[in-house]
């Protein structure tokens, strides 16, 4: 496994275990912006007033190109990385749609948009929406309320 690979598997374990809930996603939004981040893009939380929402934007010029990330867990779905139902704490939250590996992989298809955008010298924005509680919290309706999805048209 490359670099780049295990660096997203690990980051993906690491959202597995965290496991959290909608509007909750604290560690789990705690390391997307890290990667991103370290990657160069700009971030910008607590969107619409949801402190688990967040944008990280690289460029300034169109086309715009804007990817959502999801990473929130589901109540008493907790479950330990083998194929047998096996908790990892009794009633906790867990991965039932594989947000963790959502959330992580969009992240890191918006930093290889950029390297791409960046090694041939094109123009762009890539443009990362960190989505919360999307299992039944709603958290694109407050960052659409927010006008967030608008920036993207711009």
């Amino acid at each position: 496994m490359d670099g780049r690979a295990a660096r997203y598997n690990q980051l993906s374990k690491q959202i597995w275990n965290y496991a959290e809930l909608g509007f909750a996603e604290t560690q789990s939004v705690s390391a997307l912006q890290k990667e991103l981040a370290g990657a160069g893009f700009k971030v910008a939380a607590n969107i619409g007033d949801a402190p688990t929402a967040f944008t990280a934007s690289w460029g300034s010029s169109k086309p715009v190109i804007a990817i959502l990330g999801e990473y929130d867990a589901l109540p008493g779905l907790s479950q330990a990385p083998v194929p047998e139902r096996e908790a990892m704490l009794a009633n906790g939250a867990g991965h039932g749609c594989g947000h963790n590996l959502l959330g992580t992989a969009s992240a890191f298809a918006a930093i290889m948009a950029k390297e791409y955008l960046e090694s041939h010298k094109l123009s762009g924005t890539i443009r990362y929406y960190g989505t919360p509680a999307e299992e039944g919290g709603g958290g694109k309706i407050f960052m659409a309320r927010a006008g967030a999805f608008h920036r993207a048209l711009e």
